[in-house]
C-alpha cells in the first residue's frame, strides 16, 4: 500500500525548507481547510501517533492518519514557485490540489 508519490525534486525541496525554517521530523498530510467551502490538504512537522500510517521516501517520513488515507487514497506531491501542491487519487472535491501549501511547522 503506497501513501504518498513525490514528483521529482519534491524530496530536496521539502528538505531544503526544513533546514531552512529549523524544523525536523516527519510531515503529517492531512485535511484542512483553504478557507472556502471545499477540504483541501496540508503538510506539516508532526510527531508520529500511534494508530499512523507511515512511510519514507527520498529521507522524508511521512505520517498519515488511517481515516485520512481511507478517505483520500494515494497523495501526490509536487513542488512549483507558490510551495507544495497535494492532489490525492480520490479527490475530496472538485478543487482537490489547486491551492498550494506552506509547510506548518508546528505540532498538529
Amino acid at each position: 500500500m503506497s501513501l504518498v508519490r513525490l514528483d521529482p525534486g519534491v524530496a530536496e525541496a521539502i528538505r531544503s525548507s526544513l533546514a531552512e525554517a529549523g524544523a525536523h521530523g516527519p510531515l503529517r498530510i492531512a485535511i484542512t481547510s483553504s478557507g472556502c467551502c471545499d477540504p483541501s490538504f496540508g503538510l506539516a512537522v508532526d510527531r508520529i501517533r500511534e494508530s499512523d500510517l507511515v512511510e519514507e521516501l527520498d529521507g522524508v517520513t511521512f505520517v498519515i492518519s488511517r481515516e485520512t488515507h481511507d478517505l483520500v487514497g494515494e497523495v501526490t506531491i509536487s513542488h512549483g514557485e507558490d510551495g507544495f501542491f497535494l492532489t490525492s487519487s480520490k479527490p475530496l472535491s472538485e478543487w482537490d490540489g489547486f491551492a498550494p501549501c506552506k509547510i506548518g511547522m508546528g505540532p498538529g
